[in-house]
């Protein structure tokens, strides 16, 4: 799926029904594209305003076939062709890439176009050493324009990157960083003046104080070598995908790739990738078992999406084993995870709820009592929860995660056996975290609590949790950004510029939170409460829009990435920071999972 596209053929299970995904050729893939743009408000960024230029398909060709030319031994363009590259441009950025591998690069400054992107090749050509010009797979240019001198205490911020380049220069030399090179090496606008300084061979501190400091804007291509194709248009290094191409068929298709994408990263040994560098190749030695153990419940659903298929329990069942054997302690017969010497709340429960949601559970049974007294130690007669078992002194931090994934799991516990006892204690602590959100309103609490409520709501019909799923849920939208957007690129993430302390904008944030809208959506279905079913379909589409802009889905998207298993299918951090880390990908999945395997849920797709 290039976005809004289907790559490849398959059939899904959708509740019983079978979905087809079509293959569409890939000219039809491209000419598919929206490549309309949507200009910056110069009020919001004014240090560093876009202006994103258009190109046209002719045009396109045209750059095409230049590139073509110089390294395929191609027809030239004629010169009436020539004509349409003949405006000027600031200087045209060309690097050409082999199995995702930058093989070589070159800036030309300043002139027309056409003769810009010419010389280019040749530089590149010539850089190529021991590289065979027919190996080069993909060629990437940026045409920059709009060069405007820029403070070195006023550098743009993360928003920018992938739009805007950055020029230095110091003395009589000049280094620029095009938008499409920063975003393929995964560089923040303080990275790039660091590198640019070690090129200078000067302190960072001198450059900052001494060089002069310029940005720009770029229309950016990508060419591949194969076929006649136009130059592939570009937006922050990928492309962009519109609301119109959130279907039931393209989220199934998303949902595919990133179960892929999971199953894949799971070791021989049992062991679960937690996070990945593409622009580097490498995984980071990082870890976190919040994020560990539900990865592992991604992978639960993700067999029982698949009618429990037999290989994907027992790939789930190995990577259990490996979280049991490296992080499951028990001490005075409550069962712990242990990471590092911290025991979390969270951690212990949502290891319950994967061990517990997995077909072969009663294998785990002993160790899933063992956790659940875990819990029961940590709960207080209040309502509340202790969050951390170790070290003491953390008790009562992360309250707006813990317990809200520690009732998901007293939820699925009570969903199956109905417990009074259980449910009493449940209703405990939503009379206190209800009370408690109120005086700390905090959009991190609103999912992990919405799903638990829904699960219970859906035996007891209680209208206390109905009516404060809404409320949360009412109060979250507000916290999407759709209209508004600085670029076209943004719609549907859930960050609200005005409300920084919140934190920053991450793809793990935008599926979780549309895992609580799903229930949200559902229960307003079910209460047959029409306008916050419309309040709540239009959020998660336009969520899930954002989460398939973050998916690495295309060899487009890719252009820049040599170890393709480790990328296909994984989500982005942010739309700027291509770093996958795994509940990047499993979050947005456990939505639309939830969405697919429920035909009550097939409406969201309607609009």
């Amino acid at each position: 799926m290039n976005k809004n596209r289907l790559q490849s053929t398959g059939l899904i299970l959708l509740g019983g029904i079978l979905i087809v995904l079509a293959i569409y050729s890939v000219e039809s893939q491209i000419a598919a594209r929206k490549e309309s743009t949507t200009p910056v408000s110069s009020t919001q960024y004014p240090a560093a305003t876009a202006q994103v230029r258009e190109s046209s398909t002719d045009r396109r060709r045209i750059i095409a076939q230049l590139v073509r030319q110089h390294l395929r031994g191609g027809e030239a363009p004629s010169d009436e062709k020539l004509a349409a590259l003949a405006d000027r441009s600031d200087g045209v950025y060309v690097a050409m890439r082999s199995a995702g591998i930058q093989q070589a690069s070159a800036w030309t400054q300043a002139g027309l176009t056409g003769e810009l992107i010419s010389a280019g090749l040749e530089l590149a050509l010539e850089d190529l050493d021991d590289t065979d010009p027919s190996e080069v797979e993909a060629v990437e240019l940026c045409i920059s324009y709009n060069h405007r001198e820029m403070s070195s205490s006023d550098l743009p911020g993360n928003i920018e990157r992938g739009i805007i380049g950055l020029r230095a220069s110091y003395k009589e030399e000049i280094i620029s960083l095009s938008p499409t090179e920063m975003i393929a090496k995964n560089l923040s606008f303080e990275n790039a003046v660091g590198r640019m300084a070690n090129s200078f061979d000067v302190p960072e501190e001198e450059l900052l104080a001494k060089g002069t400091f310029e940005v720009f804007d770029c229309e950016q291509v990508l060419v591949f070598l194969e076929g006649d194709l136009a130059a592939i248009p570009l937006f922050r290094g990928n492309q962009i995908v519109p609301i119109e191409a959130v279907t039931l068929e393209s989220a199934a298709e998303f949902a595919r790739l990133a179960s892929d994408w999971l199953v894949r990263q799971v070791q021989d040994d049992g062991r679960m990738l937690y996070l990945y560098y593409p622009s580097r190749g490498e995984e980071s030695p990082g870890n976190n078992m919040i994020r560990q153990w539900m990865a592992t419940l991604a992978l639960d659903r993700i067999a029982a999406f698949n009618a429990n298929d037999a290989a994907l329990v027992e790939l789930t069942k190995k990577n259990i084993r490996y979280n049991l054997q490296h992080f499951y302690v028990e001490e005075n017969g409550l069962g712990l995870i242990d990471y590092q010497g911290e025991v979390k709340l969270g951690a212990i429960a949502l290891a319950a709820l994967a061990l517990h949601e997995h077909p072969d559970s009663a294998e785990f049974a002993a160790q899933i009592d063992a956790l659940a007294e875990g819990v029961e130690y940590l709960w207080r007669e209040d309502g509340s929860f202790e969050t951390f078992y170790r070290p003491e002194s953390r008790s009562g931090q992360n309250q707006n995660y813990y317990p809200g994934e520690t009732l998901l799991f007293w939820s699925a516990l009570y969903a199956e056996e109905q417990d009074p006892a259980l449910l009493e204690r449940f209703m405990q602590s939503f009379a206190y975290y209800r009370d408690w959100h109120r005086e700390n309103i905090n959009p991190a609490f609103i999912p992990w609590h919405t799903q638990a409520y829904y699960n219970v709501w859906k035996v007891t019909k209680n209208e206390e949790l109905k009516d404060f799923i809404f409320e949360m849920n009412d109060w979250l939208l507000d916290f999407q950004e759709i209209e508004g957007s600085p670029y076209k690129d943004l719609p549907g993430r859930f960050y609200d510029s005005t409300r920084t302390y919140y934190g920053p904008p991450h793809a793990s944030s935008d599926g979780v939170y549309l895992e609580g809208l799903v229930d949200a959506y559902l229960l307003a279905k079910e209460t047959g409460d029409r306008q916050r079913q419309e309040n709540y379909v239009r959020a998660i589409r336009y969520g899930i829009r954002s989460l398939m802009q973050l998916q690495f889905a295309d060899e487009i998207d890719m252009y820049y990435v040599s170890k393709i298993d480790n990328v296909l299918g994984g989500l982005r951090t942010t739309h700027y920071d291509n770093s996958i880390r795994v509940d990047n990908v499993q979050h947005g999945l456990m939505a639309v999972l939830k969405m697919l395997s429920n035909p009550e849920a097939f409406d969201i797709f309607d609009g």
